[in-house]
């Protein structure tokens, strides 16, 4: 049974108790990103949570980590476009303390200039794997196309001229404004008192009070962007925007998705790899926002095959919108969704997080036969709807190397 409080001060606490289970996953939420920042601080919300771990008012940074260490599991964190998290999975006799430590990162984080100053060159470095890896790099120059002039389209690492200047005051003015209240969710799924969760987080309601401003919609530009990197083979990304989460239309998003190239029996994976070998891997992903979302396709090939490889993806869509989903694909979309359904509830993370963005993005949580019964509605006519309304909007960017400038034509 899934369980819901708040604080005085407005921060919500949820939690589904798993009798039986020996681990709890625990996640204390932000909403907090990329699209909160001001161009002057692009990256500040993933600098902070690198800060979040130098300590805080009773452990210094090695005396933290030894902590967190030795509750054994996994805890980390995560930054996102939207949303910060801070969590772990640990033995449930260890979820107080890591409640209690988390806490106090949020809430007496000590980092100093000379801290800011460490982190600044881990990130700048993180900043260069990001650029050494061609995918993440066209990914980010994607995004930052697709929503040109708004901060969802901000690369979640920032800028390196950004990064250079912060200092711990500016960071810290950064946290006071979008550390509050209204926009911090403690999630927990496993063998979890709610009570004693919700006694648990006493130390949050120190928090001021607050909740994130209104933010603009972001408008998706289509187009066509040839982006030069190098890179041995030529990368290639389509994106297309899509509704939030709770539309209506969610659940034929995820099986047009799972058909389209979901899955190795997908019709993606199986035309560019298993018929023709023309690549090692093709993936179709959705991700969502609180105002919209997108729906990305990637693969990579010889540069020699670019032509083809995009010629096969826009056939393969143009097929799919005109003959529909054959009766055994939709049948197998909506059993490996329904399977992934039923294997997440054994999971206390996966719970964890879906319980998180549920509460963040629908503001309440669909039970398991609600998600079941509208995956099994999903129609063949209901799915090319969606794919159609998506792929006429679409952003396509591909990588050349830098010796291999040339125009091309957007055919698909």
């Amino acid at each position: 049974m899934i369980k819901t409080s708040s604080l005085a001060n407005g921060v919500s606490i949820v939690s589904k108790r798993l009798p039986g289970h020996h681990s709890v996953a625990l996640g204390v939420w932000l909403l907090n990103g990329a699209r909160h920042e001001a161009v002057t601080q692009a990256g500040f919300a993933h600098f902070l949570e690198h800060l979040f771990f130098k300590g805080t008012a009773q452990l210094d940074g090695t005396q933290l980590a030894l902590r967190l260490e030795a509750m054994g599991g996994q805890v980390n964190a995560h930054t996102g476009r939207e949303l910060t998290a801070l969590h772990g999975l640990v033995p449930k006799g260890d979820v107080a303390e890591l409640l209690q430590i988390i806490t106090a990162m949020l809430c007496q984080s000590r980092f100093d200039d000379d801290d800011v100053d460490l982190e600044r060159q881990v990130i700048l470095q993180e900043m260069a794997m990001v650029e050494d890896n061609p995918e993440e790099a066209l990914e980010d120059r994607a995004m930052s196309l697709a929503w040109p002039e708004h901060p969802l389209g901000q690369p979640i690492l920032g800028r390196p001229t950004v990064i250079e200047r912060a200092t711990a005051a500016a960071l810290r003015d950064y946290m006071r404004e979008h550390i509050s209240s209204g926009r911090v969710w403690v999630v927990a799924a496993g063998d979890v008192e709610h009570d004693a969760l919700v006694a648990a987080c006493g130390d949050l309601a120190a928090l001021p009070a607050g909740e994130v401003a209104v933010q603009t919609a972001p408008q998706f530009l289509p187009g066509l962007h040839p982006v030069t990197l190098d890179s041995k083979q030529s990368q290639l990304l389509w994106i297309m925007p899509i509704p939030p989460a709770g539309a209506d239309n969610h659940y034929a998003h995820l099986v047009a998705n799972h058909v389209l190239g979901g899955g190795v029996s997908s019709r993606l994976f199986q035309e560019l790899r298993e018929r023709r070998g023309l690549v090692y891997g093709i993936h179709s992903r959705l991700e969502y926002y609180s105002d919209g979302g997108t729906w990305s396709i990637h693969t990579a090939c010889d540069p020699d095959h670019i032509d083809v490889c995009r010629d096969i993806v826009g056939h393969s869509v143009e097929q799919l919108l005109q003959e529909g989903l054959e009766p055994r694909e939709l049948e197998i979309a909506r059993r490996h969704l329904s399977a992934g359904l039923v294997i997440d509830e054994d999971h206390p993370d996966s719970i964890m997080e879906r319980l998180a963005r549920e509460a963040i993005y629908l503001r309440r949580h669909p039970d398991f036969s609600e998600r079941m019964d509208r995956l099994n509605l999903v129609t063949s006519e209901a799915a090319c709807s969606v794919l159609a309304a998506a792929w006429t909007r679409r952003l396509h960017a591909y990588t050349i190397a830098g010796n291999q400038g040339r125009d091309a034509e957007f055919r698909n």
